[in-house]
């Protein structure tokens, strides 16, 4: 079990940017967990400079692990469904969090916002792996992410 999951998690005090539902141990709202941008913050800030592929440009991200995330809420799946403002949605696997992807805030220094695409982007350090740097896993790279589902099969 992670180590933050048994703790309860408090209720959002200011504007929710991420709800998280499904196969999760920890909620602050009917059936989901809802995070803030202080509880985000909270878990440990993180950051990679990375190429962004629809910019062409190495960009600074920073903001929180996905993997923190998930372990805060004691999350268990196979699949993470990953939702945007504009309802894009796509499935990460599980075994993506090998990469640790990142739940990112703001972009060379300056936070996100939504006409930036923002608040929230699940962006991955694909200028550190070559297996990142193909269009499955550009695909997965979520901005305005607002919603994750845990799935297990």
């Amino acid at each position: 079990m992670p180590a933050h999951a048994a703790e309860p998690l408090s209720p959002a005090k200011g504007t929710v940017l991420l709800t998280i539902s499904g196969n999760i141990e920890q909620t602050n709202a009917p059936g989901r967990a809802e995070f803030d941008r202080d509880m985000l913050e909270a878990l440990g800030r993180k950051s990679f400079k990375t190429t962004f592929v629809m910019s062409g440009k190495t960009h600074l991200f920073e903001g929180v692990s996905l993997r923190a995330v998930l372990e805060r809420i004691g999350s268990k799946g196979t699949v993470i469904r990953a939702s945007a403002l504009n309802d894009y949605e796509i499935d990460i696997p599980w075994d993506d969090l090998k990469y640790d992807p990142l739940i990112a805030m703001s972009a060379d220094g300056e936070v996100l916002k939504l006409r930036d695409k923002g608040p929230l982007w699940i962006v991955y350090p694909r200028d550190d792996h070559s297996a990142l740097r193909d269009d499955i896993h550009d695909s997965r790279w979520v901005w305005q992410l607002n919603r994750l589902r845990i799935v297990r099969p």
